[in-house]
């Protein structure tokens, strides 16, 4: 759009222009009648590999073309991606993230993250490389996935090693922020029966966000931190083995290791409501906060092939050891701090049969086991009250959260389809139990909790014409509940027995119904989606920060149950091969939702009529792939996304702010060949500033708790601002 003057231009428009100009002349002048087809996509969103377009649900797809060569290395690009899906990646590397409107920010994700089927708890922003796409599932999952999964999933799916031949690629990256990237996999047969894979990447970033009063002496004492405040440092990998022990029995092992250097919640402060949206890229804190992050995991899978039964067990154990400073009053003084070094532990078990036969019925069934173990010594740091001299290291040190919790997890679940003639029946049930203990063990404060749930699901799905489908369907998906710990020295919470107890927070329950279409036109070269949803949400959960009810002046900081909302939208995507050279593909997300009931945790008002936190209004994407011969063996390739994200609800129910609507275009550009690849990539192209998420936050300074300043603060996380750098690629 081109406003009253001609000097400006929406960065949409200019991003279209700048795509016309790229295509010039030779592209327009390309017949479309010549016989370029769409690629078949094949994704595994039911456990068993089928065409992305013959799924009665929504499922989108990013391949690893696209992940490769568009740089996408964390959460935030995949949120960009994808329409009514808000991902970003927190700065202490977890993931805020909710689909269609389910889940929330922080503790209470309500979206499961999968790598190869096993479900990621502890380090889902990781980065792993060398995969074959990315599949998100939208809605409820819970009869193949489970709990956790309420709002949906995201998979990430590796690449399996293949046998044929001795392959492998190295890359390299550098720019913007000093950073050097570089990752490298390679596929290795060992025989006519086994193959071996290996990737491992390490990178280095300066960040985008400055401390200057890092520099500065903090009650005389001088720390000479860096200014860089999100500078980071990760390395990692990942080793495949896999191959036939014989005709009927496979194996696929594997073993992953990640270390994370970084930021841990470097959140920008925002004052007063509405907040001034300045965008400073600044964190004026004492400490630089910091996130330092091992995990180490292992998988097993072993396949058996039944005739026309397939038997597949997978086998997972995941540790993982972090610790994190946090500056909780986001200020240069050294007033309020809070240190929680964690260790989690996770074992999983999965035994499923599938059908693999073509005749109409189709089938999976299987049980699945978790076990999870979590222990966190944490402490609140306060460094104004000083006990030697002005040493604002020995300041007083009260326990935060010292508590172990073991979660366990028992299911068995089903899912049948059968087709007669262009019809298609589904029936899926998952019996699902889990198991909650916690204890503060510092203060001999525990609790338990359990919980049977019996989650259905039903789908209908009719062909129309040659390749189209129309369906519907119908899925329930829950979180469970849980406990949240109190501080050390607070008096006593006793349960209905008189029992020492902690505060407990409730199940989450989600009912979505779905109607949508898919189809195939044009002789194959363009495909397009529409789905309408209708969500039933009870009970939410959201993540807060409170004064204990116990009235002795400590904080609790865990999960609650609000309320109830519905939410309803509509999705549309297509993906068109326009010529021999181009291909454009494009989505479009809608939601609306309100609040049935809740109150504000704050004064108790009634949130009836409200609209929900991370819900995003208008969410839209358009991608352009243009790729044609140039020289030498080498083809100049151009590739542009348009991401753009509506006005945001805030991440809280109570005291809700908007985070504003914002653009954002990224374009890589180059030459590619069999074996190398040159490509210019921008990221963020017109410099767009904007927050990823909004929230209020207590001001725990010394100006918000003396009244000097306002109670509450607003703060975001910003999103990258533009990023220049250069990739070489080469391939063997």
């Amino acid at each position: 759009m081109i406003g009253h003057s001609t000097r400006r231009l929406h960065p949409l428009s200019l991003a279209c222009m700048m795509l016309a100009g790229t295509l010039g002349p030779q592209a327009s002048s390309i017949a479309l009648a010549q016989e370029a087809r769409l690629e078949e996509v094949v994704v595994t969103a039911r456990k068993r590999s089928e065409n992305l377009m013959d799924i009665p649900e929504s499922v989108t797809a990013i391949s690893g073309l696209a992940i490769e060569r568009q740089n996408i290395k964390g959460l935030n690009k995949i949120g960009l991606a994808v329409p009514n899906l808000n991902l970003s990646m927190r700065t202490d590397g977890y993931p805020n993230v909710s689909i269609r409107g389910m889940g929330a920010f922080g503790m209470t994700q309500g979206v499961g993250f999968y790598l190869d089927d096993v479900q990621l708890f502890s380090d889902a922003s990781s980065r792993f490389g060398d995969l074959a796409r990315i599949e998100v599932l939208k809605g409820p999952q819970g009869v193949l996935y489970g709990g956790s999964n309420i709002g949906g999933a995201v998979k990430y799916v590796s690449k399996t090693p293949s046998t044929e031949a001795v392959s492998g690629r190295l890359k390299g990256i550098a720019g913007g922020q000093s950073i050097v990237d570089i990752e490298g996999d390679i596929n290795v047969p060992l025989s006519d029966r086994w193959a071996l894979r290996a990737f491992a990447f390490t990178r280095e970033d300066d960040g985008f966000m400055r401390n200057p009063g890092s520099l500065s002496p903090v009650f005389g004492v001088d720390y000479n931190q860096p200014e860089d405040v999100t500078a980071s440092e990760e390395s990692g990998g990942r080793i495949v083995l896999a191959g036939d022990i014989s005709d009927r029995f496979s194996l696929n092992a594997s073993v992953r290791y990640n270390e994370y250097d970084g930021p841990v919640n470097n959140w920008a402060r925002e004052m007063g409501t509405p907040p001034s949206m300045d965008y400073p890229y600044t964190l004026d804190t004492s400490q630089n906060p910091k996130h330092e992050r091992e995990t180490f995991g292992a998988r097993l899978e072993l396949n058996v092939d039944l005739g026309d039964i397939e038997f597949k067990s997978i086998t997972s154990y995941t540790d993982t050891e972090s610790d994190r400073l946090t500056d909780v009053d986001l200020t240069q003084l050294w007033f309020f701090n809070t240190f929680r070094p964690e260790t989690m532990e996770v074992m999983t078990q999965e035994f499923r049969f599938s059908s693999t036969g073509d005749g109409p019925l189709q089938w999976v069934a299987g049980v699945y086991a978790m076990d999870f173990e979590e222990t966190m010594n944490s402490t609140l740091d306060f460094g104004w009250i000083v006990v030697e001299g002005d040493d604002p290291t020995a300041g007083v040190k009260v326990p935060f959260e010292t508590r172990q919790e073991d979660k366990s997890n028992l299911a068995a679940f089903g899912n049948v389809t059968y087709e007669t003639g262009k019809w298609e029946w589904g029936l899926g049930l998952r019996v699902d139990r889990w198991e909650s203990e916690e204890e503060a063990v510092d203060i001999g404060h525990s609790a338990s909790k359990d919980d049977v749930e019996v989650l259905p699901r039903l789908s209908i799905s009719r062909e129309v014409g040659d390749s189209g489908m129309i369906y519907a369907t119908a899925a329930q998906g829950f979180e469970p509940g849980g406990w949240n710990g109190i501080a050390d020295g607070s008096p006593p919470i006793y349960g209905p027995n008189g029992e020492k107890t902690l505060l407990g927070f409730d199940k989450e329950e989600a009912v979505q119904y779905e109607l949508g279409w898919k189809g195939e036109l044009a002789d194959g070269r363009l495909s397009a989606t529409a789905a309408f949803f209708y969500i039933n949400y009870e009970s939410r959960q959201f993540e807060f920060i409170a004064p204990n009810p116990s009235g002795d002046g400590t904080l609790i900081d865990g999960i609650t149950n609000v309320g109830d909302s519905t939410q309803r939208g509509v999705e549309l995507s297509f993906a068109w091969q326009a010529s021999e050279y181009l291909r454009l593909t494009g989505a479009y997300g809608y939601i609306s939702a309100e609040w049935d009931g809740g109150t504000t945790l704050a004064d108790g008002g009634d949130l009836s009529g409200e609209t929900p936190p991370n819900i995003i209004e208008n969410s839209a994407t358009l991608n352009a792939n243009f790729r044609m011969p140039a020289m030498a063996g080498f083809d100049f390739v151009t590739d542009v996304q348009v991401s753009h994200n509506g006005e945001m609800q805030g991440g809280k129910p109570w005291d809700n702010v908007k985070n504003p609507d914002f653009t954002v275009v990224d374009l890589q550009m180059g030459l590619v060949s069999d074996r190398w690849e040159v490509l210019l990539n921008v990221e963020n192209l017109f410099d767009q500033a904007y927050y990823t998420d909004l929230e209020p936050f207590p001001n725990f300074s010394f100006g918000g708790l003396t009244g000097s300043e306002p109670g509450n603060i607003i703060i975001g996380t910003h999103g990258q601002p533009q990023l220049i750098t250069g990739s070489v690629t080469y391939r063997f």
